[in-house]
Formats: structure tokens, C-alpha cells, sequence
């Protein structure tokens, strides 16, 4: 059912691109990137006039103006659940994934440290950004992994939380790890509608590309690491070419996504 869907989602918009361009011709784009949204958006088991406002041109707008990437993305990969447990990925990236875990487990400490003269409400150090080391001081981290691409860590500190957001790629998902095991349940992420508890499971994974929102409503610190895994996909190989050449041009970006964190 799922691969004839995207047979006919794909059928769907290229039709619609030919029937736009024999009247319009080059600015047939127009209406190809406006149907390509509103098929990317339409994902949203919440979906609302609100959320379409925040989609197309509030904080979604990035992540519309990349919805043919990541409708190309969905065409080449497994089904996407939204969220994840590390059992519904291939072992291939589950090997990775339990790798990844146990390196923050192991050096808890020594990444608490480097945020000690940290003082903003939310603070972000990355070890990695798409594949590029930008932070040696654990170099575990600095292997070439096949699959993770993004190591960094997020810090909120006492009653601290994010705004609705998309993240802009459908290329890889996002996974959250808790490694500093939060004690109280008022910490936790909401993604279209499902709210994970870092108290009661410390590992998330799912589409960033869908509206989310991170609150830390406790007395205490949390840490997440923070870590971006190529989307498993029939093509693999393909999967992660795309994702380097948009690495490539992305990787003096991350003042734009992350402006309102501190980077240490």
C-alpha cells in the first residue's frame, strides 16, 4: 500500500508540473513548489489553518522551500513512521545508534564539563556538523561513521523551551538521547502530537521535518545529545551523496538554524 501510494503521489505532482507548464511555462514552479507543499504539509496528523500558516510562511517556510527534496527523499525510502523505536531501523544504523549511545554514556562527564560557563537558557555544542569535525576534544566522535552525520548536544536549563519548528531536510531523522536522565516528567518533546517523556524513555527518534516543540518545565538541567542519521532508503549510496553535496553548501549555516541557542 505504501509503495502505491508513492507511485500516485509521484505521478500526481509530475502531471501537475507538465498541465502548469504548458500554460505558464517557466513559472509553472509556482504552483509545482505550492502543490509539493501542501502534499508535504498534508503529513501532519495535527493538522490545522495554524499550522499551515507556520508551514508556508512563518517557521516552516525553509522547509517548504525544500519539499521537492524531501518528496524525492520519500520516494527513494523505507516508509516513513514518524517516530521510531531503534527496532523499526536496520541493523545497520541500530549498530551505529547503540555505538553513538554508549560514547555520551562513557564521556557524560567530560561533555557536563564543557558547558559549565554556560549560561544562556539553551546552549548547543557540535562535535560534528554533515560529516564535518568541528570539535576535537572527544575523538571518539571524530570516526567516520557510515550513517551518523550530525553529533552535537543540546543544553536547556531550568524552565526553558523551545517555539514550534520544522526542521528544513527530510534526508536524515533526527534522534534525541537523554543521557543525562532527566528524574522528573515536566521534561519532554512533542512531535505532531506525540509526546515523549525523557524520564520515561530517554531515546527519541523521528521526522524533525514535522512541527515539534522541546520543553524543559523542571527545576533541573537537561541534556540531549543530538544526532541526525541518513533516512534508511532502498538507494542508500544516493541518500548519502545528496545529503553531502547539501552538507557541502550547509556547512556555515548553522548561525541560520540554531541563532537562537548558544554555541560553545
Amino acid at each position: 500500500m505504501y509503495i502505491i501510494l508513492k507511485i500516485f503521489l509521484t505521478l500526481f505532482i509530475m502531471t501537475s508540473y507538465i498541465f502548469f507548464h504548458s500554460f505558464l511555462g517557466f513559472f509553472a514552479l509556482i504552483p509545482f513548489f505550492f502543490i509539493c507543499g501542501l502534499v508535504d504539509v498534508s503529513r501532519h496528523k495535527t493538522m490545522n489553518l495554524d499550522l499551515l500558516k507556520e508551514y508556508f510562511v512563518g517557521k516552516g517556510i525553509l522547509t517548504f522551500a525544500l519539499s521537492p527534496l524531501n518528496l524525492f527523499a520519500d520516494l527513494l525510502s523505507f516508509q516513513n513512521l514518524h517516530t521510531f523505536k531503534i527496532e523499526n531501523l536496520p541493523i545497520s544504523h541500530q549498530n551505529e545508534i547503540n555505538q553513538i549511545i554508549k560514547l555520551f554514556d562513557e564521556n557524560k562527564k567530560q561533555i557536563e564539563d564543557r558547558f559549565q560557563s554556560a549560561k544562556d537558557h539553551r546552549n548547543m555544542l557540535f562535535y560534528k556538523w554533515y560529516g564535518k569535525i568541528l570539535d576535537g576534544s572527544i575523538p571518539e566522535f571524530n570516526k567516520s561513521f557510515n550513517y551518523i552525520k550530525t553529533i552535537g548536544v543540546s543544553l536547556f536549563r531550568e524552565k526553558t523551551s523551545t517555539s514550534r519548528h520544522f526542521g528544513p531536510m527530510r534526508l536524515t531523522y533526527r534522534i534525541l538521547y537523554n543521557f543525562n536522565k532527566v528524574k522528573k516528567t515536566g521534561s519532554y518533546i512533542e512531535a505532531d502530537g506525540i509526546t515523549n517523556i525523557w524520564k520515561k524513555s530517554p531515546l527519541f527518534i523521528f521526522d524533525d521535518t514535522l512541527i515539534h516543540q522541546s520543553f524543559n518545565e523542571e527545576d533541573d538541567i537537561r541534556y540531549c545529545a543530538f544526532i541526525d542519521i541518513v533516512r534508511p532508503s532502498y538507494l542508500n549510496h544516493i541518500m548519502i551523496f545528496l545529503l553531502s553535496a547539501v552538507g557541502f553548501l550547509l556547512k556555515k549555516t548553522r548561525g541560520i538554524f540554531y541563532k537562537n541557542w548558544k554555541m560553545i
